[in-house]
């Protein structure tokens, strides 16, 4: 029985993504005819153990920077008819169209097939481009692979598949410097000594600018670009002369001197007259140019290329090239973003036309996505109010931005009304920004606003409590506080969250004083704890185990803790408690320090320490007080108010007696 296909795995000291690697070729090497060859370029015994379980074929490599002569030691023991060669560091989302590619025999048409290699910057997996590599190849007599770097295997033969298969590849995230930075060193050595080697070899050039662009060196990827442009001529090598004149482009773009950049794009669009794949590349990059410069210029050019490719896609693939793709150039987080710039542009020449024409091109079916503008949105709105009124009116029906700017500039709504528009608005965003508008909305027009408030998470309404009431003015806080005896039997937690802001913002900026400010402080630590206590059990709250609760939490013990200690007048300990309070919660820093104030007076107050029948005889010095002052005693009530202001220091009525007292005797 023939084998259809030999996989080859380079294997480095990596076992865990070998493995992750073995087991993503699984369903693979169990439908299709397949032979697995695995090259070991390292020395960890636990990646042979690995290996073992897949295969018998291990290969043992002295690595020497070559990693064609690591690829080639694989190809020796090739049986297949067909060769995928693959690195352990990659992994196949779903194998399923290549096995469909064998079982139906349709491989026997090709001679080379493409899938992707999906390239992450990050490792959360969100930002990432994709890359075509033709790594699945039919063999023929004298198939080696070439390049000690960034090799490939020829001879290769038309006609090639297009597949939709891709891998998962994590080699290029940037935050292990020092493993990309050996990474690149040891690229860029074997590149510069092949490129001294072999001057004409194009594809070095290519791969040599990507490295100094992963560097973020752009002069040597600049003076690469060039200098590969100069061998790209020939019409075999016309891929890999639109590859380097769109990175030319992005590159003196990059580089920041705008107006050399324009000039530059321009003579490449009018001189080389580039195919149209590279002239979207500098299109949109001369759109990025007019704004850094707030040049408003015609954009229509880069959309109507676009509709030209569209409209026929076999300039698709007749002009695609590794990065430089239909996925680069429609790019989401690029084309959105220059078509929204678009439309500023548009409004800073009046020309709401246009405007409105880049608006349309946004991706309003997708309120995830279109979400992301409603900021931008709002700017325009201040920026260019009369213009902004005028394009408002063709967002579509639906859109809850235009549903919420019909509440906000409606005077004439009945209440009704409002509420119905503002709970269609909150229910059919995400937006954070978006619903934060909703809520103070509804707070301003005194709506009911239980129905907006729950549609929110409760740590994004925890934060939106928080900002809204900190917005707020004095004069429009009393609404908030209006609405907690409302919102409390219904969503308890959400009234809970608002109330431990508005206690917050109080204590913060209320300038509450004496027992006004002790009382406000009381209630603010219950708000935090009862939160808390919902969500854990009694036995977190414990001291062995209360270190494993949340700062925030363990800040509500403490201060309740501290309070606790002032009531029992044990005031040393209630400031030092009020100390420790501060190291888990900074931002309440200036409150802390008032409370610990007050209980620095309290302790030099002799007041502090007094019963009853000290205050009884307070109160019979007082009526005597006031007794000699309507006799006009002056001289024998003196003495008395002395003794009173040393021990009823924060006596508010006593002050009144003493001002009086000493307007009299003057």
């Amino acid at each position: 029985m023939n084998v259809q296909l030999t996989i080859s795995v380079l294997a480095s000291d990596r076992p865990a993504a070998l493995e992750r690697c073995l087991d993503s070729l699984m369903p693979l090497m169990m439908q299709v005819q397949s032979q697995l060859i695995i090259v070991v370029t390292g020395t960890d015994s636990h990646v042979r153990e690995i290996a073992a379980r897949y295969t018998d074929q291990i290969i043992p490599f002295a690595w020497c920077g070559d990693f064609s002569a690591a690829r080639n030691l694989g190809l020796q023991s090739a049986c297949g008819e067909w060769f995928l060669y693959i690195d352990d560091d990659e992994w196949f989302e779903d194998v399923t169209e290549i096995c469909d590619f064998f079982l139906s025999g349709e491989y026997q048409k090709y001679g080379v097939a493409v899938y992707n290699q999906r390239n992450y910057d990050d490792w959360q997996g969100i930002v990432y481009s994709d890359f075509q590599v033709s790594r699945l190849v039919k063999l023929v007599p004298g198939s080696h692979f070439v390049n000690p770097i960034h090799e490939e295997l020829v001879p290769r033969y038309a006609p090639c598949k297009d597949l939709e298969a891709f891998v998962h590849h994590y080699g290029y995230v940037k935050n292990q410097k020092r493993t990309n930075a050996e990474k690149a060193s040891r690229n860029l050595s074997l590149l510069l000594e092949d490129i001294r080697k072999r001057p004409s070899y194009a594809k070095n050039y290519v791969q040599i600018v990507q490295e100094y662009r992963q560097a973020q060196d752009w002069d040597k990827a600049e003076e690469y670009c060039r200098k590969g442009l100069k061998y790209c001529r020939k019409a075999e090598l016309l891929p890999f002369h639109r590859w380097l004149q769109a990175d030319l482009i992005e590159l003196i773009y990059v580089k920041g001197n705008y107006t050399r950049a324009e000039a530059e794009i321009l003579t490449i669009l009018q001189q080389y007259k580039p195919c149209e794949i590279v002239r979207l590349v500098a299109y949109l990059t001369l759109n990025k140019i007019y704004i850094k410069l707030n040049k408003p210029k015609d954009a229509l050019q880069y959309e109507e290329t676009l509709a030209y490719m569209d409209h026929n896609p076999e300039l698709w693939h007749q002009q695609e090239f590794g990065y430089l793709s239909e996925m680069k150039v429609k790019h989401p987080n690029t084309l959105y973003k220059i078509r929204i710039d678009c439309v500023e542009q548009a409004l800073s020449c009046g020309d709401t036309e246009q405007a409105i024409y880049f608006l349309s091109l946004l991706p309003w079916e997708e309120e995830i996505k279109i979400q992301e503008f409603y900021p931008i949105f709002d700017f325009l709105k201040d920026k260019y109010a009369d213009l902004f009124r005028d394009i408002l009116k063709e967002f579509p029906a639906d859109s809850p931005y235009l549903l919420l700017q019909q509440v906000i500039n409606s005077t004439d709504l009945s209440k009704e009304n409002r509420q119905t528009l503002l709970e269609q608005c909150v229910q059919n965003t995400q937006s954070y920004h978006l619903r934060y508008q909703i809520v103070k909305e509804a707070i301003l027009s005194e709506a009911d606003f239980i129905g907006i408030v729950t549609a929110f998470e409760l740590e994004h309404w925890k934060t939106c409590a928080t900002e809204i009431v900190n917005e707020l003015t004095d004069i429009e806080l009393p609404k908030v506080w209006k609405m907690l005896p409302v919102l409390k039997p219904q969503a308890g937690f959400y009234a809970l969250l608002l109330e431990w802001a508005l206690y917050e913002r109080q204590l913060i900026r209320g300038y509450l004083t004496g027992q006004e400010f002790i009382d406000a402080l009381k209630e603010y630590a219950e708000c935090i704890l009862t939160y808390y206590k919902e969500q854990y059990c009694t036995e977190m709250f414990q001291d062995q185990k209360s270190v494993f609760l949340p700062k925030e939490c363990r800040f509500g013990i403490v201060l309740s803790d501290a309070l606790l200690k002032l009531k029992l007048m044990e005031l040393p300990e209630a400031v030092r408690l009020l100390r420790l309070a501060i190291t888990l919660n900074p931002k309440m820093t200036g409150v802390i320090h008032e409370m610990i104030r007050l209980i620095i007076k309290l302790l030099h107050t002799p007041s502090a320490n007094t019963g009853e029948e000290f205050q009884a005889l307070a109160m019979q010095m007082k009526d005597a007080l006031s007794s000699m002052l309507q006799k006009k005693e002056y001289e024998q009530a003196l003495p008395v108010m002395q003794q009173l202001c040393a021990l009823l220091p924060d006596d508010l009525e006593l002050l009144r007696l003493r001002q009086r007292l000493l307007l009299e005797m003057i």
